[in-house]
Order: C-alpha cells, then structure tokens, then sequence
C-alpha cells in the first residue's frame, strides 16, 4: 500500500506528540502525605530549633529552648502543633496554634501582626522533662513516621529519574533556571555545587517546579533567590536526592526535600522541610505545598489525537488506491 508523502510526513509528527505527552505524564502525581501538614517535618531527632511558623513533626526527640511554633498555622487547625514520638524537652518558648478569625496567616513571608496569637498545644510518646508551662499531652503513635519515610523516599527517587524540561544555564555570577512557559511540571536538574544565586524565570502560571539536586555530603544554600522564587515559593520542590547534610546559608524559597540529612546553619527557609534531622536554628517559615496532580483529560485525547490521525493516513491510503484503480 502505497502511502503520500503528506502521510509520511504527519504520522512522525503525530508519533512524537504523543512520545512527548507520554513522557510528561511519568509523574502523575507529587503529594507529601504525611509531612504535608507540617511545616518542619523530620523523621529523627531535632536540636536547636528555635522558630517553626507551621507545625512541626518529629520521629525521634526533640531538645531545645526559646521554640516558637505553630503562630502561622491556618485558621480552623484543630490538631497539635508539636508532634514528637519520643521524648521532649523544651526550655522556655511558646506553642501557637492559628487563629480565631478566619484570617489568611499565608498572604505575605510574615511576621503576622493581624491577630493575636493563640495557645496550642503538642504530643509527645516518650517522656516530658519541658517547662510545665508547656501545653503537652501524652499521646504516641500520632504519625507513622516509617510510613512516610517509605512513600517519600520513593517520591525523591521516582522524581529524580525525570529528564529535564527546562533549560540550566551558569551565567552572570549565578545559575539561570528557565522554563519553557508550557510545561504545567517544569523540571530541571542541576549539581549541588551549583546551588548558589539562582534565578527561575519563565514558568507558566500555575506550573510546579522540581528542582532535582544531585551531589552527596554537604549541600549548602547560598547567595540570593531569585527571579520566580518567591512568587513560586509554594510550588516548588527541592529534590536532594544524595545529601546526608543540609546547609541552609541563606534565605531560600520552596519545599526541600531531604529524607537522608541533617539540616543545619542559621539562614531561613520559605517553604518546608522534610529531612532525617535537625541540629541548628535555622527558621523555617510557613508555606504550604500546592501539589501537583494533571487533569486526567491530556492523555486519553493523546491517544484519540494518535488514532484520529491514523484514521485520516488510512482514507488518505484508501483514496489513492481507489484512485491508482480507476
């Protein structure tokens, strides 16, 4: 059967769009689970802290003073700020919970003065040895911290095996992570030794961003963010796929991701945490994730694009032969 040239021309085309579509739609989805209620989430033990504006959640124990946490929670957040499974001590510091107006405790970075800050309250599994003025309830088994170890663990792993869609360009005194102003998952992969004055630019409004970093040891955040950090600062996901330190040097944006450090230094973090442990006073602020899940409708119509275009080399074949007939 013979086939046009104009055939031959469209069905590579059709055949590629939906390779591409195919590709896109490796990730399905990109949920927290468990951590995505908390601010600071940690699957070990926690020092130092002092200032988490969410919730935090900690899988071993926790041993610090002067801890704020939970002022910046949402309105209508009825369950503890401070989760700890093992024991706790705290010296001095408060625990907040959000507030009781419906008042929007995310519409800037903070600090919120538009409320006054209320009471909350923790839980802890292990044994109390805090000052009693802290609001603390004996109760364990709150999260199942082996659980989410387990299931974001393989997020970082699922996400790390995603060919970048954007382009990573070193220039300028800083590192140029620019999209492609389409991709509603825009994916870039970078070193960590690169991971200083960056700036995002051209990601589609709505986009998610997953910023893959590879690299073991030490990772340190350094130098500005900047760009569409900020104003993406709750779409978009550090990947630290091999580092077994964090260190946050200066004021970043976004969700780290980190299931295998230990976060340390004295910069601040606009977004989340999610890591082994914590040793430093590093101040995490609150941003929750938006996260990513595509419309159902993109593949199904690949694939009708794929078939109805087919069809038409199949009329176009059947008309030649008619023709090549007569």
């Amino acid at each position: 059967m013979m086939i046009s040239t104009f055939a031959k021309r469209l069905l590579p085309a059709l055949m590629a769009t939906a390779l591409t579509c195919s590709a896109q739609a490796a990730i399905t989805t990109i949920d927290l689970g468990a951590a995505a209620g908390y601010s600071a989430f940690f699957y070990g033990n926690v020092s130092q802290v002092v200032d988490v504006e969410g919730r935090l959640a900690v899988g071993g124990s926790l041993d610090t003073s002067g801890l704020s946490v939970g002022y910046r929670s949402a309105y209508g957040v009825t369950g503890p700020s401070l989760v700890v499974a093992n024991d706790v001590k705290l010296i001095n510091g408060d625990i907040f919970t959000g507030p009781k107006t419906n008042v929007d405790t995310n519409a800037t970075t903070g600090p919120i003065t538009e409320y006054t800050k209320q009471t909350g309250y923790g839980v802890y599994g292990g044994n109390n040895s805090s000052s009693a003025y802290h609001v603390l309830n004996k109760q364990a088994n709150v999260i199942d911290f082996g659980a989410a170890k387990t299931q974001l663990s393989k997020l970082s792993s699922d996400l790390s095996q995603e060919a970048g869609n954007g382009t990573v360009e070193a220039k300028w005194g800083g590192l140029y992570l620019t999209g492609d102003n389409s991709s509603d998952l825009q994916i870039f992969n970078i070193h960590s030794s690169e991971l200083n004055n960056l700036f995002l630019q051209d990601i589609k409004a709505g986009a998610n961003v997953v910023i893959n970093v590879t690299g073991g040891g030490t990772v340190t955040f350094s130098g500005g963010q900047d760009g569409q950090l900020q104003a993406l600062r709750d779409r978009v996901l550090w990947n630290l796929i091999d580092a077994t330190t964090v260190n946050m040097a200066t004021f970043a944006y976004g969700t780290v991701l980190a299931n295998k450090a230990t976060l340390v230094g004295t910069g601040h973090l606009e977004g989340n945490i999610i890591a082994n442990a914590m040793d430093a006073r590093v101040e995490i602020g609150y941003e929750p994730f938006q996260p990513f899940g595509p419309s159902p409708v993109p593949e199904p119509a690949t694939y009708g694009m794929l078939l109805g275009g087919l069809g038409l080399i199949g009329m176009l074949a059947r008309r030649r032969k008619a023709a090549s007939a007569a």
